[in-house]
């Protein structure tokens, strides 16, 4: 626990890209409030990807958008529900690109459960092909439940630290809130917690079968909620475990390489961590097109061994 109420720009002091990761904690307490007061009711419309995208949806992508053209810097960005590179200043040569997930695990918000933002900064402006986690400059995640909070990892910077925002958003109070420091994540340990996504694989995957069987029989906690962000980042809050997502023999993986995977992967990996796609890190791997799909393990590594000698490579495309 940090000692101290560390406001988020101490923190970040003059890191690479300090005022785009200000920019988008400033947009996530705006998502914050969307999250709590949006319908959920309806869908607003169908995008080219073929999945529907919620009112919320909508909403979070356009805050965190215009947060980041408000910074003032020249940057490329794109989304998980666009997945094309679009030029915040069209007259200057861009210094960053932003990829957004904007609100992941937006088709249990009616349920109540916590949903997430993930966001990843990168030195290579004009194309995110042909790159590999190991150039990220930075990645944040934001969490929306009983409380927010926002989870950095930057290349300069030891660990993950977690910022809650306290004040206006926060608890209904005048102003826009305040990110404070809560903690620090340096070391995840080995522990009994799995969490586990495409559980209709076991099906068809002999291996994730036994790897959850194995789980069941040595009395490991279940704790999942289908919100990927969340149920990521409980892993640095709890100090152990594991979450998984393979995909069945011949079928293609859920999660987007470089929307997703990859920042988790830094996040984890920068916790003390390990990630895998079922045999060499996340961050080891070479992003081919923006519609790229992985597995994904995220946890101690031990458990992300395991995943690796039960699930192994299978549908990797």
């Amino acid at each position: 626990m940090v000692g101290s109420e560390e406001a988020l720009e101490a923190w970040l002091g003059d890191v690479e890209a300090a005022s785009v990761l200000q920019a988008l904690a400033s947009a996530c307490t705006s998502v914050s409030c969307s999250v709590r007061t949006a319908s959920c009711d309806s869908y607003a419309c169908f995008n080219e990807l073929g999945g529907e995208q919620l009112a919320v949806d909508m909403l979070a992508e356009e805050a965190l958008l215009e947060g980041l053209r408000a910074c003032g810097l020249p940057l490329v960005t794109s989304t998980l529900w666009d997945q094309a590179l679009q030029q915040t200043v069209s007259d200057e040569p861009a210094k960053y690109a932003v990829v957004l997930d904007p609100l992941d695990g937006s088709s249990i918000i009616d349920t109540n459960f916590a949903v997430g933002t993930l966001f990843s900064i990168w030195s290579s402006p004009t194309s995110l092909v042909n790159v590999t986690g190991r150039q990220l400059i930075a990645a944040g995640a934001c969490t929306y439940g009983p409380r927010t909070s926002l989870y950095l990892a930057h290349g300069q910077r030891a660990g993950v630290r977690e910022f809650l925002l306290v004040g206006g958003a926060a608890d209904g109070s005048e102003g826009p809130g305040r990110w404070v420091a809560a903690n620090d994540y340096e070391a995840l340990g080995e522990g009994k917690l799995f969490s586990p996504g495409n559980l209709r694989a076991m099906t068809e995957h002999t291996g994730y079968a036994e790897l959850v069987r194995y789980w069941q029989e040595h009395g490991y906690q279940l704790r999942y909620t289908g919100g990927m962000v969340s149920d990521t980042m409980q892993l640095l809050i709890k100090g152990r475990g594991v979450y998984v997502t393979p995909a069945a023999p011949g079928k293609r993986p859920r999660p987007r390489l470089l929307y997703e995977a990859i920042p988790l992967a830094f996040l984890i990996e920068k916790g003390g961590g390990s990630s895998s796609n079922g045999g060499t890190s996340v961050l080891d791997v070479t992003v081919r097109s923006l519609d790229q799909r992985t597995q994904l393990a995220l946890g101690s590594a031990g458990e992300v061994r395991r995943f690796e000698d039960l699930v192994g490579t299978t549908s990797l495309s």
